[in-house]
């Protein structure tokens, strides 16, 4: 049996203890037996060891090697570069670390969170005396004293309680003031039932008794803390797919570079000359600028999506917002604008009154049905006694009260109704028991009683009705039965509805029935479009709330979100795991009556049919959902600490709506982080190139191994981050979610990257070179120039044939799918600077003494340049009518998956 279930004594026996409290010999066996009430804590995590360890991938290892190759080869060949090569290597593998490691120090804090939510000193009452001790000495059967203002510091059962309101917002997210009393009410659970008291919340008002049952670890605090902290992350797509790209292209450079050394020991170069080649193919063929282009270009997206009130605390999870294919949302604050709005009235007369403007502070206008000279006069009847009946407050500056009151008070002031100035004498208050509240009121000599509350309640108690010719008839059956069905038609359409009576007596019997109020949290405005665009978007949306599932159905219709069935708590606890994730693979679920604790069991299931879940959350209790789902989402407005801090990203408005717009954000990284690797491939290839053909053909060497780098780390960052800020393509929200299996360098990625455009940059390179020599007297098979400022002006021709072309590759990359000419010469002015940038490296590569040192370029003639111009012209009417030729042959929106 439940502690919650026992009456006191029975209580007080099963804890062995009194309402005296414990003796001292008494908390020291339990201080032995319990330990101290306090949460286990996770151990620190060194952050020097984890920035070290960033240069143990394997990623990072091939650039150090590449790094130290190039110092021997500076040392045994100085004056070629080969020190500057290292140097820059080196910075590349610092900066890859230091992103990487940024990305990890900014991780979870949960754990903190929670701690601070223990208070440090609780009343207690022991050997008789009331005493102030440590929360972390508080034990099991300790009696705890609880004061407004106090937090509560252990998991307990309420003994004695006056007028007892507690705010549970740290477990449940809700901030509403919620009733104790002596009994556990409907409870199934022990966060259900309401003669509990929690851990690390707070006492709002009244004062109460209660015996602590659990401490530490086994309070509901430590039991969030456990989960939060054994949930282990899984890997996210882009996380995945850097891997994926790394092996990749680590595989590709280590095996050329093994290749060519091979060959050029049996050609017989020597070691030296074969390792200065290896390296140089190897340097051509890792690109140095992925990992921080990457993340500069995850970075510019969370930016953005800030903007759009959607704030990411890990970078890779811009990403994985792309790839969602379910969407587990609340209902309140993220559907709805959570506030009350009493939309509609039902005057007992029979008329129904509607009433426009949303919330709190919108304006409204009143509209009726029908109207005779006497609904002015019940409508203001009606408000009144509403108004005369609630303890909400709406001010210039601030909001007090209850929602539900508060949007009654809303309604008459939208109608311009003021509480007239009475004398008030007693107050029957509302609690979950009576489902009712009622205020009593001197004016003058005449008594005036005004109630609100349920109508299965309230009606019973009401003798008459205020009738449409404004005067008060007996309420004899119809006019009963008109009431009942009035409220039922409003209930089905997800309101909540009160009755609103009158009497003339102290208390709370022989009332007038006024009529009804209905009154609901509105789904947000943007909801409807936000909805629609996920279903054309191929992502489910599922509702977990819990609310009752009528009111939560209702909701889900209005706004347009499908679903195959409604599952309830209490049912979703008879499921075993298996049966869950069938019900999921097949139908799309509407979980109602719901505890946060449950979300977990939820997101796991969708996760093991394959699914990348974003879940929305915003109290303590939701923190290892959180923390499990692909996307963690926390309430920015109304979320707790800790359910931030377990999130991967925070709506700063709550607004479902934003989390629509990060998708899309999303989405839009994955193709261009696409179109980026693309680009990069493109520009390997004329680095590769002519290292193979110089080792075949009796040729000068045609590019040097630093002015490889100068295109990895210099021409190439800017551009590739400019194609990572590029708006969404148009058709991006009518394709279906990027697949878990899917890879951005895939055989589409090869095929257009090395193959298409970077043959023609290799192309370029070596026609530039070659060109320019013949054009100057060379003789094929001279391999030593006799003039070294004509073969720096040869290598940087080279040079200048794959940077004109990249320049022109950029602009066209712009579009996966479409022209780059279509979305607008202005629309990206990061680009037009990356292009303008370039332009001036390549005027410092031909002009600038300093850089031509460094690089080992010179000046070319203008009138040599024109050998340049031919190319990039190729490439960009190529692309462009390659993609012209796909879109031809395609569909480019992808039918999505019917789920029956």
């Amino acid at each position: 049996m439940q502690l919650y279930t026992l009456d006191k004594d029975a209580l007080l026996r099963r804890l062995k203890t009194s309402e005296n409290g414990l003796s001292a010999a008494h908390v020291a066996r339990r201080q032995r037996e319990f330990g101290p009430n306090v949460l286990e804590q996770v151990a620190k995590k060194n952050y020097l060891l984890a920035y070290c360890a960033q240069y143990g991938n394997f990623f990072a290892i091939l650039l150090e090697v590449a790094a130290l190759l190039s110092f021997i080869a500076d040392h045994y060949d100085p004056g070629q570069g080969s020190d500057v090569l290292g140097y820059a290597i080196i910075g590349a593998v610092i900066i890859n670390a230091t992103f990487t490691f940024w990305q990890e120090y900014r991780a979870d804090k949960a754990m903190e969170e929670l701690l601070k939510l223990i208070p440090s000193l609780v009343s207690v009452k022991r050997d008789g005396e009331v005493v102030q001790i440590t929360a972390e000495a508080l034990v099991p059967g300790d009696i705890m004293l609880l004061e407004e203002g106090n937090k509560v510091a252990a998991d307990g059962i309420i003994i004695e309680a006056n007028s007892l309101y507690l705010n549970l917002s740290s477990l449940t997210g809700e901030s509403a003031p919620v009733a104790r009393s002596l009994l556990p009410g409907n409870a199934g659970r022990s966060l259900e039932a309401k003669n509990m008291v929690f851990a690390g919340t707070t006492v709002l008002s009244g004062s109460g008794v209660a015996v602590a049952s659990a401490t530490g670890n086994a309070t509901e605090f430590g039991n969030i803390a456990s989960l939060t902290k054994n949930v282990r992350k899984t890997i996210t797509p882009m996380q995945r797919e850097i891997i994926h790209i790394t092996r990749i292209f680590t595989a590709i450079a280590l095996l050329m570079g093994c290749v060519f050394f091979a060959l050029g020991l049996f050609s017989g170069k020597g070691i030296m000359l074969a390792s200065i080649f290896a390296l140089a193919l190897i340097v051509a063929n890792v690109p140095e600028g992925l990992l921080p282009t990457i993340s500069l270009s995850l970075s510019l997206a969370s930016q953005r999506m800030a903007r759009h009130n959607a704030l990411i605390k890990n970078l890779d999870s811009v990403e994985t917002l792309g790839s969602a294919t379910v969407i587990c949302t609340d209902k309140t604050g993220t559907l709805t604008r959570n506030e009350m709005t009493l939309k509609l009235l039902w005057l007992a007369g029979g008329e129904e009154v509607s009433i426009s403007g949303e919330g709190y502070r919108d304006p409204g206008e009143f509209s009726f049905d029908r109207q005779n000279e006497s609904t002015e006069h019940r409508l203001t009847a009606l408000l009144t006694a509403g108004l005369l009946n609630c303890r909400a407050r709406i001010d210039e500056e601030s909001l007090r009260g209850d929602p539900t009151e508060l949007a009654i008070v809303a309604a008459a002031d939208k109608k311009g109704i003021k509480a007239p100035e009475m004398q008030k004498l007693r107050e029957f208050i509302f609690t979950s028991e009576r489902k009712m509240m009622s205020s009593v009121y001197q004016d003058e000599d005449t008594i005036r009683l005004f109630a609100k509350g349920a109508v299965e309640v309230l009606l019973p108690k009401c003798t008459t009705f205020l009738g449409d010719d404004g005067t008060e008839h007996p309420l004899h059956d119809p006019a009963r039965q008109a009431a009942l069905a009035r409220a039922a038609a409003f209930e089905d359409q997800a309101f909540r509805v009160l009755l609103i009576a009158c009497g003339k007596k102290t208390e709370e019997e022989e009332l007038t029935l006024l009529g009804l109020v209905a009154i609901m949290d509105l789904p947000r405005s943007e909801v409807y479009e936000a909805m629609a665009t996920c279903k054309g978007a191929g992502i489910r949306t599922m509702m977990i709330t819990g609310d009752n599932p009528r009111t939560a159905a209702a909701i889900a219709h209005r706004i347009g979100m499908d679903f195959d069935r409604v599952i309830t708590g209490p049912e979703l606890e008879k499921l075993r795991d298996e049966e869950l994730e069938e019900i999921l693979a097949a139908e799309t679920v509407l979980f109602a009556r719901m505890a946060s604790s449950q979300k977990l069991r939820i997101a796991t299931a969708l996760q093991n049919n394959g699914e990348v879940v974003a879940m929305t959350g915003d109290g303590v209790n939701d923190a290892p959902a959180l923390k499990k789902a692909d996307i963690g989402i926390a309430m920015g407005l109304s979320g707790t600490e800790v359910a931030k801090e377990a999130a991967d990203m925070v709506l700063l408005d709550d607004n479902f709506s934003s989390i629509v717009v990060a998708i899309e954000e999303g989405r839009n990284v994955y193709f261009n982080v696409k179109k980026f690797v693309t680009y990069v491939l493109a520009s390997n290839m004329p680095e590769i190139v002519p290292y193979i053909l110089q080792f075949f053909l009796k040729i000068p060497l045609p590019l040097s191994v630093i002015q490889i780098l100068s295109i990895d780390l210099g021409t190439d960052i800017l551009p590739g981050v400019a194609l990572g800020s590029e708006r969404p393509e148009k058709n991006i929200m009518n394709r279906p979610p990027v697949g878990r299996n899917e890879k951005i360098l895939d055989w589409e990625v090869f095929k257009r990257g090395y193959f298409f455009l970077g043959v023609i940059e290799a192309t370029a390179a070596m026609a530039a070179f070659l060109s320019f020599l013949l054009l100057h007297g060379w003789q094929y098979g001279t391999v030593d120039l006799a003039d070294p400022v004509l073969h720096r002006q040869a290598m940087t021709m080279t040079l200048l044939g794959a940077v004109s072309c990249q320049l022109l590759n950029a602009w066209t990359m712009r579009s996966w799918e479409f022209s780059a000419f279509s979305v607008g010469i202005f629309s990206n002015r990061l680009m037009l600077l990356a292009m303008a940038t370039e332009l001036v490296w390549v005027w410092a590569l031909l002009n600038v003494a300093p850089v031509q040192k460094v690089f080992n370029t010179a000046h070319v003639p203008a009138h040599d340049l024109w050998i340049l111009l031919p190319f990039p012209v190729l490439l960009l009417v190529s692309h462009e009518g390659y993609k012209w030729l796909r879109r031809r042959g395609k569909s480019l929106i992808t039918p999505l998956p019917n789920r029956g």
